[in-house]
Protein backbone atom coordinates (compact mmCIF):
# COMPACT_ATOMS: atom_id res chain seq x y z
CA UNK A 1 0.00 0.00 0.00
CA UNK A 2 1.02 3.50 -1.05
CA UNK A 3 1.61 6.10 2.17
CA UNK A 4 -0.04 8.76 1.85
CA UNK A 5 2.81 11.26 2.45
CA UNK A 6 6.55 9.82 2.40
CA UNK A 7 9.40 12.06 3.59
CA UNK A 8 12.90 11.72 3.23
CA UNK A 9 15.07 12.42 6.16
CA UNK A 10 17.96 14.57 4.84
CA UNK A 11 18.38 17.08 1.93
CA UNK A 12 21.99 17.07 1.02
CA UNK A 13 23.37 14.43 -2.16
CA UNK A 14 22.76 11.30 -1.02
CA UNK A 15 18.85 12.36 -0.11
CA UNK A 16 18.84 13.18 -4.30
CA UNK A 17 20.04 9.81 -5.28
CA UNK A 18 17.92 8.19 -2.58
CA UNK A 19 14.71 10.22 -4.36
CA UNK A 20 15.84 8.76 -7.63
CA UNK A 21 16.53 5.13 -6.31
CA UNK A 22 12.90 5.37 -4.81
CA UNK A 23 11.69 6.14 -8.24
CA UNK A 24 13.03 3.27 -9.61
CA UNK A 25 12.00 0.83 -7.01
CA UNK A 26 8.25 2.23 -6.86
CA UNK A 27 7.31 4.74 -9.28
CA UNK A 28 4.01 5.05 -7.55
CA UNK A 29 5.36 5.05 -4.12
CA UNK A 30 7.92 7.81 -5.40
CA UNK A 31 4.79 10.32 -5.96
CA UNK A 32 3.74 10.05 -2.49
CA UNK A 33 7.14 11.89 -1.75
CA UNK A 34 6.02 15.23 0.26
CA UNK A 35 9.35 17.18 0.62
CA UNK A 36 12.56 16.52 2.43
CA UNK A 37 13.85 17.27 6.26
CA UNK A 38 17.11 18.82 6.46
CA UNK A 39 18.83 22.67 6.92
CA UNK A 40 17.96 25.47 4.67
CA UNK A 41 21.12 25.42 3.01
CA UNK A 42 21.04 22.71 1.61
CA UNK A 43 17.99 23.49 -0.55
CA UNK A 44 19.70 22.69 -3.74
CA UNK A 45 18.30 19.23 -3.86
CA UNK A 46 15.30 19.96 -2.66
CA UNK A 47 14.63 22.87 -5.12
CA UNK A 48 16.02 20.16 -8.07
CA UNK A 49 12.87 17.51 -7.46
CA UNK A 50 10.63 20.36 -7.47
CA UNK A 51 10.05 19.64 -3.66
CA UNK A 52 9.89 21.40 -0.42
CA UNK A 53 11.64 21.50 2.60
CA UNK A 54 9.39 20.58 5.13
CA UNK A 55 11.79 21.43 8.20
CA UNK A 56 14.37 19.70 9.88
CA UNK A 57 14.76 16.23 11.57
CA UNK A 58 14.64 18.16 15.10
CA UNK A 59 11.44 19.88 14.54
CA UNK A 60 9.17 17.97 12.59
CA UNK A 61 6.22 16.47 13.61
CA UNK A 62 5.27 12.99 12.37
CA UNK A 63 1.85 11.92 11.20
CA UNK A 64 0.59 8.65 11.94
CA UNK A 65 0.11 8.10 8.33
CA UNK A 66 3.33 9.07 7.62
CA UNK A 67 6.78 7.24 6.08
CA UNK A 68 10.05 8.08 6.07
CA UNK A 69 13.50 6.82 4.39
CA UNK A 70 16.69 7.74 6.12
CA UNK A 71 18.75 9.29 3.80
CA UNK A 72 21.84 10.55 5.84
CA UNK A 73 25.56 9.00 4.90
CA UNK A 74 27.07 9.10 7.91
CA UNK A 75 26.52 6.52 10.96
CA UNK A 76 26.64 8.33 13.84
CA UNK A 77 24.25 10.90 12.66
CA UNK A 78 21.94 8.22 10.98
CA UNK A 79 21.50 6.87 14.27
CA UNK A 80 20.93 10.11 16.30
CA UNK A 81 18.64 11.47 13.83
CA UNK A 82 16.65 7.99 13.65
CA UNK A 83 16.60 7.77 17.16
CA UNK A 84 15.39 11.12 17.28
CA UNK A 85 12.11 11.49 15.37
CA UNK A 86 11.40 7.33 16.42
CA UNK A 87 10.92 8.53 19.83
CA UNK A 88 8.35 11.17 18.37
CA UNK A 89 6.29 7.82 16.83
CA UNK A 90 8.16 8.04 13.08
CA UNK A 91 7.73 4.82 11.17
CA UNK A 92 10.72 4.14 8.95
CA UNK A 93 10.72 1.74 5.66
CA UNK A 94 13.40 0.16 3.97
CA UNK A 95 14.27 0.71 0.42
CA UNK A 96 15.94 -1.44 -1.98
CA UNK A 97 16.62 -0.80 -5.50
CA UNK A 98 15.52 -3.64 -8.46
CA UNK A 99 19.37 -3.83 -9.23
CA UNK A 100 20.38 -4.90 -6.15
CA UNK A 101 20.48 -8.66 -5.70
CA UNK A 102 19.23 -10.27 -2.34
CA UNK A 103 19.39 -13.66 -1.26
CA UNK A 104 16.03 -14.90 0.04
CA UNK A 105 18.10 -16.49 2.78
CA UNK A 106 19.41 -12.68 3.88
CA UNK A 107 17.65 -10.91 6.73
CA UNK A 108 16.90 -6.97 6.38
CA UNK A 109 16.65 -4.60 8.92
CA UNK A 110 13.56 -2.10 8.71
CA UNK A 111 14.73 1.29 7.92
CA UNK A 112 17.86 0.18 5.40
CA UNK A 113 18.40 1.57 2.41
CA UNK A 114 20.00 -0.72 -0.51
CA UNK A 115 21.33 0.92 -3.37
CA UNK A 116 21.91 0.09 -7.20
CA UNK A 117 24.31 -3.25 -8.29
CA UNK A 118 24.86 -4.09 -4.43
CA UNK A 119 24.64 -8.03 -3.68
CA UNK A 120 23.30 -9.43 0.14
CA UNK A 121 24.54 -12.97 -0.34
CA UNK A 122 22.79 -16.12 1.54
CA UNK A 123 22.57 -15.83 5.15
CA UNK A 124 23.67 -12.53 5.39
CA UNK A 125 22.34 -10.19 8.21
CA UNK A 126 21.46 -6.64 7.91
CA UNK A 127 20.81 -4.74 11.21
CA UNK A 128 18.43 -1.90 11.40
CA UNK A 129 19.28 1.31 9.30
CA UNK A 130 22.40 0.01 7.62
CA UNK A 131 22.98 1.48 4.52
CA UNK A 132 24.58 -0.31 1.19
CA UNK A 133 25.89 2.09 -1.06
CA UNK A 134 26.27 1.33 -5.04
CA UNK A 135 28.14 -2.01 -6.01
CA UNK A 136 29.13 -2.99 -2.23
CA UNK A 137 28.77 -6.53 -1.13
CA UNK A 138 28.70 -8.68 1.77
CA UNK A 139 29.71 -12.56 0.92
CA UNK A 140 27.58 -14.88 2.82
CA UNK A 141 27.06 -15.62 6.36
CA UNK A 142 28.47 -12.10 6.90
CA UNK A 143 26.84 -9.64 8.67
CA UNK A 144 26.26 -5.32 9.77
CA UNK A 145 24.55 -4.47 12.53
CA UNK A 146 22.40 -1.50 13.17
CA UNK A 147 23.52 2.07 11.69
CA UNK A 148 26.66 0.35 9.33
CA UNK A 149 27.55 1.88 6.15
CA UNK A 150 29.22 0.77 3.10
CA UNK A 151 30.28 3.00 1.01
CA UNK A 152 30.59 2.54 -3.30
CA UNK A 153 32.17 -0.57 -3.76
CA UNK A 154 33.25 -1.81 -0.07
CA UNK A 155 33.17 -5.26 0.18
CA UNK A 156 32.89 -7.89 3.43
CA UNK A 157 34.20 -11.23 2.76
CA UNK A 158 32.42 -14.54 3.88
CA UNK A 159 31.68 -14.56 7.51
CA UNK A 160 33.06 -11.39 8.26
CA UNK A 161 31.13 -9.41 10.75
CA UNK A 162 30.75 -4.88 10.68
CA UNK A 163 29.91 -3.97 13.96
CA UNK A 164 26.66 -1.50 14.90
CA UNK A 165 27.48 2.16 13.33
CA UNK A 166 30.81 0.51 11.50
CA UNK A 167 31.76 2.05 8.06
CA UNK A 168 33.81 1.17 5.60
CA UNK A 169 35.32 3.43 2.86
CA UNK A 170 34.91 3.35 -1.08
CA UNK A 171 36.73 0.34 -1.99
CA UNK A 172 37.32 -0.77 1.48
CA UNK A 173 37.68 -4.42 1.85
CA UNK A 174 37.41 -6.77 5.19
CA UNK A 175 38.48 -10.38 4.63
CA UNK A 176 36.36 -13.14 5.75
CA UNK A 177 35.78 -14.23 9.32
CA UNK A 178 37.33 -10.79 10.63
CA UNK A 179 34.96 -9.06 12.58
CA UNK A 180 35.14 -5.29 13.00
CA UNK A 181 33.99 -3.51 16.26
CA UNK A 182 31.04 -1.16 16.51
CA UNK A 183 31.66 2.42 15.37
CA UNK A 184 35.00 1.28 13.70
CA UNK A 185 36.04 2.60 10.38
CA UNK A 186 38.09 1.06 7.73
CA UNK A 187 39.52 3.91 5.12
CA UNK A 188 38.97 4.04 1.46
CA UNK A 189 41.17 1.32 -0.44
CA UNK A 190 42.32 -0.21 2.58
CA UNK A 191 41.82 -3.80 3.77
CA UNK A 192 41.09 -5.40 7.04
CA UNK A 193 42.93 -8.68 7.44
CA UNK A 194 42.66 -9.21 11.16
CA UNK A 195 39.67 -8.40 14.15
CA UNK A 196 39.61 -5.02 14.91
CA UNK A 197 38.37 -3.83 18.41
CA UNK A 198 35.42 -0.81 18.92
CA UNK A 199 36.28 2.34 17.97
CA UNK A 200 38.78 2.24 16.12
CA UNK A 201 40.16 3.39 12.48
CA UNK A 202 41.92 1.31 9.45
CA UNK A 203 44.18 2.05 7.05
CA UNK A 204 46.39 1.12 4.55
CA UNK A 205 46.98 -2.42 2.90
CA UNK A 206 47.34 -4.91 5.04
CA UNK A 207 45.22 -2.49 7.07
CA UNK A 208 46.77 -1.12 10.41
CA UNK A 209 44.92 -0.04 13.15
CA UNK A 210 44.71 3.51 15.25
CA UNK A 211 42.70 4.88 17.45
CA UNK A 212 39.84 6.91 16.19
CA UNK A 213 40.56 11.00 16.75
CA UNK A 214 37.98 12.62 18.79
CA UNK A 215 36.54 16.01 18.74
CA UNK A 216 35.49 16.13 22.17
CA UNK A 217 37.47 18.82 24.27
CA UNK A 218 37.88 18.55 27.96
CA UNK A 219 37.81 22.42 29.38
Amino acid sequence: MVPERTVIVGAGGFAGEVMLWLRAASPERSRSVAGFLGLPPTRETATRFDLPLLGTPENFKPRPSDRFLLAIGIPETRRQVAEQMLARGAVFETLVHPTAIIAPTAEIGTGSIICPHAIVSDGVRLGRFALLNYYSSLGHNSSAGDFAVLSPYAALGGAARLGEDGFLGMHASVAPSVSIGSRSKVSAQSCALRDVADDMIVFGVPGKTACKLTTDVVL
